[in-house]
């Protein structure tokens, strides 16, 4: 007698009841765009980190299981790994995006000293850095001036963090080369 035991079998896909494949496209779409790291000037590729994906797809009250192919009605594929996409531009402007709000401004506004750090065949190389942050019409902007780096590309965009008076941040170069900030409030 041979016995046959299934685990884990069929690919992952997302369900919420009563939404539709254009719910799951606007909300995918959204998620992708929040949790990536852009590769091209036009926004178009980014890296997406997967985790933060699911976990956004999963705070709009998206479920995800294993199903079978072909999936039942109504359960849509979403990205299943870190890796480059091409993202599908916004529906339009965002009427729901809010201003930032003071408080949070009045946290990032300022200048911010520290290190930019990249990879290197001998470990990691460290370059002093400058982040100058202004509030412009309820947007925040940023400058980043980096010292002794020479001509190499700088990241396109920055994902940021703040813990009190540190902040930290990720960027994916021209170069394909991931680069990390660590400052302090100056």
């Amino acid at each position: 007698m041979v016995g046959l035991l299934l685990v884990g079998c069929g690919k992952h896909y997302w369900n919420k009841v009563g939404a539709g494949p254009a719910d799951f496209t606007k909300d995918s779409n959204e998620c992708a765009r929040e949790n990536s790291v852009q590769m091209s000037s036009d926004k178009e590729y980014a890296i997406v980190v997967a985790d933060l994906y699911r976990a956004c797809l999963k705070r709009r009250g998206w479920g995800r299981a294993q199903q079978f192919d072909p999936p039942p009605p109504d359960w849509f594929r979403g990205i299943e790994d870190d890796g480059p996409v091409r993202l599908e531009p916004p529906a339009g402007p965002r009427s729901d995006l809010p201003a930032v709000p003071s408080e949070l401004a009045a946290d990032l506004v300022g200048t911010w000293a520290g290190q930019l750090m990249r990879p290197s065949t001998t470990g990691r190389r460290s370059y002093p850095a400058l982040l100058h942050i202004t509030e412009e019409r309820s947007r925040l902007r940023g400058s980043l001036e980096v010292g002794g780096f020479g001509r190499r590309a700088l990241p396109i965009s920055f994902t940021l963090a703040v813990n009190g008076s540190a902040l930290e941040a990720s960027g994916l170069g021209a170069d394909n080369t991931l680069y990390r900030l660590a400052l302090q409030r100056r």
